[in-house]
Protein backbone atom coordinates (compact mmCIF):
# COMPACT_ATOMS: atom_id res chain seq x y z
CA UNK A 1 0.00 0.00 0.00
CA UNK A 2 0.99 3.64 -0.74
CA UNK A 3 2.13 5.57 1.92
CA UNK A 4 2.45 9.60 2.26
CA UNK A 5 4.07 11.50 4.26
CA UNK A 6 2.84 14.60 5.61
CA UNK A 7 3.73 17.10 7.88
CA UNK A 8 1.42 18.04 11.21
CA UNK A 9 1.97 21.49 13.04
CA UNK A 10 2.03 20.09 16.58
CA UNK A 11 3.32 16.12 15.86
CA UNK A 12 5.67 16.63 12.98
CA UNK A 13 5.55 13.88 10.21
CA UNK A 14 3.05 11.52 9.93
CA UNK A 15 2.53 8.76 7.63
CA UNK A 16 -0.58 8.13 5.71
CA UNK A 17 -2.57 6.30 3.14
CA UNK A 18 -4.41 7.96 0.38
CA UNK A 19 -7.22 7.26 1.28
CA UNK A 20 -6.57 9.76 4.41
CA UNK A 21 -6.18 12.63 2.19
CA UNK A 22 -8.01 14.89 0.44
CA UNK A 23 -7.27 17.13 -2.38
CA UNK A 24 -9.83 20.29 -3.02
CA UNK A 25 -8.54 21.96 -6.13
CA UNK A 26 -9.87 25.25 -7.17
CA UNK A 27 -9.26 26.76 -10.27
CA UNK A 28 -10.25 29.52 -12.64
CA UNK A 29 -10.21 30.21 -16.26
CA UNK A 30 -6.09 30.62 -16.47
CA UNK A 31 -4.74 27.62 -14.47
CA UNK A 32 -5.37 24.33 -13.58
CA UNK A 33 -4.46 24.43 -10.05
CA UNK A 34 -5.16 27.96 -8.66
CA UNK A 35 -4.99 29.83 -5.46
CA UNK A 36 -7.05 28.14 -2.71
CA UNK A 37 -6.40 25.09 -4.15
CA UNK A 38 -5.23 22.75 -0.75
CA UNK A 39 -5.06 19.12 0.88
CA UNK A 40 -6.31 18.08 4.27
CA UNK A 41 -6.13 15.03 6.47
CA UNK A 42 -6.85 13.90 9.94
CA UNK A 43 -3.37 13.60 11.96
CA UNK A 44 -3.53 10.11 12.94
CA UNK A 45 -1.30 10.98 16.34
CA UNK A 46 -3.27 14.08 17.77
CA UNK A 47 -6.82 13.47 15.57
CA UNK A 48 -6.40 17.33 14.43
CA UNK A 49 -7.59 18.32 11.27
CA UNK A 50 -4.33 19.72 8.92
CA UNK A 51 -4.95 21.77 6.15
CA UNK A 52 -2.44 22.94 3.89
CA UNK A 53 -2.50 24.98 0.64
CA UNK A 54 -1.50 22.76 -2.26
CA UNK A 55 0.60 24.23 -5.66
CA UNK A 56 0.36 22.39 -9.24
CA UNK A 57 3.54 20.19 -7.80
CA UNK A 58 1.51 18.85 -4.76
CA UNK A 59 -1.53 17.77 -6.58
CA UNK A 60 0.30 15.78 -9.31
CA UNK A 61 2.10 14.54 -6.62
CA UNK A 62 -0.69 13.52 -4.72
CA UNK A 63 -2.93 12.52 -7.24
CA UNK A 64 -0.15 10.66 -8.76
CA UNK A 65 -0.01 8.46 -5.11
CA UNK A 66 -3.74 7.92 -5.30
CA UNK A 67 -5.21 10.73 -3.30
CA UNK A 68 -9.06 11.30 -4.31
CA UNK A 69 -9.59 15.14 -6.12
CA UNK A 70 -12.13 17.08 -5.48
CA UNK A 71 -12.56 20.43 -7.73
CA UNK A 72 -14.13 23.56 -6.09
CA UNK A 73 -16.41 25.76 -8.10
CA UNK A 74 -15.21 29.24 -7.85
CA UNK A 75 -17.27 31.21 -5.34
CA UNK A 76 -17.25 34.63 -4.63
CA UNK A 77 -17.68 33.93 -0.58
CA UNK A 78 -14.55 32.07 0.22
CA UNK A 79 -15.30 32.55 3.89
CA UNK A 80 -15.46 29.12 6.26
CA UNK A 81 -19.35 28.59 6.79
CA UNK A 82 -20.94 29.44 9.41
CA UNK A 83 -20.85 27.54 13.14
CA UNK A 84 -24.65 27.84 12.70
CA UNK A 85 -25.36 26.40 9.30
CA UNK A 86 -22.39 23.90 8.86
CA UNK A 87 -21.70 21.43 6.31
CA UNK A 88 -24.20 19.03 5.97
CA UNK A 89 -23.44 15.20 7.39
CA UNK A 90 -24.71 11.84 7.90
CA UNK A 91 -28.11 12.06 8.99
CA UNK A 92 -29.07 12.00 12.65
CA UNK A 93 -30.33 8.02 13.34
CA UNK A 94 -33.09 7.11 16.38
CA UNK A 95 -29.72 5.34 17.35
CA UNK A 96 -27.79 8.31 17.52
CA UNK A 97 -30.53 10.43 19.60
CA UNK A 98 -30.37 7.75 22.13
CA UNK A 99 -26.55 7.27 22.20
CA UNK A 100 -26.41 10.99 23.07
CA UNK A 101 -29.36 10.68 25.41
CA UNK A 102 -27.58 8.37 27.39
CA UNK A 103 -24.42 10.23 27.18
CA UNK A 104 -25.81 12.91 28.88
CA UNK A 105 -26.65 10.92 31.83
CA UNK A 106 -23.30 10.19 32.30
CA UNK A 107 -21.42 13.27 35.09
CA UNK A 108 -18.29 13.25 32.69
CA UNK A 109 -20.11 13.52 29.17
CA UNK A 110 -18.04 16.53 28.26
CA UNK A 111 -14.83 15.21 29.04
CA UNK A 112 -16.11 12.40 27.00
CA UNK A 113 -17.28 14.08 23.73
CA UNK A 114 -14.29 16.52 23.84
CA UNK A 115 -11.86 13.85 24.71
CA UNK A 116 -9.49 11.99 22.01
CA UNK A 117 -11.71 9.85 19.31
CA UNK A 118 -11.69 5.97 20.07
Amino acid sequence: MTRIRANCPDCGDVELTPDEILIQVAHDDTELVGDGSQYRFVCPDCAGTVTKPADDRIVQLLITGGVALQVAEPSVDARPPHPEAPPAGAPLTADDLLDLHLLLESDDWFGILTGPRR
